[in-house]
């Protein structure tokens, strides 16, 4: 478990921003942490071994749930809002792109399973399994991001969490997706400074674009 002292900070600024351009003291008058305590996370230097009761004191000051300062330091979760105790459901996109590519080896599963001795029955089963996870897995991945915070949101629990629970393979060819998918609801462990990175990259760059489109389609 690593801190992550940069995004930490910029939770904090924009969540001080959120509540209305609030001062550190301020801050600290809601219930948070002493201003040094604010300096040094805004410097990127609070300490790894912060005291659990800091991090308290950030979320009460900041109007968060319990457990989002902490979550967003070690796990670079979102911090989710008091005001949304049950975040809402976002639905993702509206729909996914499918390639031949992707629908061919559904077909051939299907063709197999169809033929398929008894014997053969649970390979056959695991070729469809991965057939289905294959064109699936786009729009889990489009539901995950739009519902990322500190929660999981108990509709996707109930549709994915089984799956999400399961450990991926380093020779799955999908894994690097299937981990992503995993690290949206914090639930990857052990990856790398750079996987984790590139994660958080990725899922910034969806918020821009999604955002970009959004402002493309409003009207004037």
């Amino acid at each position: 478990m690593g801190a992550h002292d940069e995004f930490f900070a910029r939770m904090v600024r924009e969540r001080r921003q959120q509540l209305g351009n609030l001062t550190m003291p301020e801050v600290h008058q809601r219930g948070g942490p002493a201003v040094p305590a604010q300096q040094r996370a805004d410097r990127c230097e609070l300490s790894a071994n912060v005291r659990p009761s800091t991090f308290a004191k950030f979320d009460t000051g900041l109007g968060w749930q319990e457990g989002s300062a902490r979550a967003a330091y070690y796990d670079r979760r979102p911090p989710v809002p008091v005001e949304s105790d049950t975040p809402a459901f976002e639905p993702g996109a509206s729909s996914i792109s499918l390639s031949l590519e992707q629908l061919l080896p559904l077909l051939d599963a299907q063709r197999f399973l169809r033929t398929a001795p008894i014997a053969e029955l649970p390979n056959a089963i695991g070729k469809l399994d991965d057939a289905i996870s294959g064109i699936v897995g786009p729009f889990v991945t489009s539901v995950l991001e739009a519902n990322r915070g500190t929660q999981v949101h108990p509709l996707v629990e109930i549709a994915f969490g089984e799956s999400l629970a399961a450990p991926v393979s380093p020779d799955d060819p999908d894994a690097t997706e299937k981990l992503y998918r995993r690290w949206l609801i914090g639930r990857a462990e052990d990856l790398d400074d750079a996987l984790q990175q590139a994660f958080e990259q990725r899922f910034q760059k969806r918020n821009q674009d999604a955002a970009t489109t959004s402002r493309a389609v409003a009207p004037n």
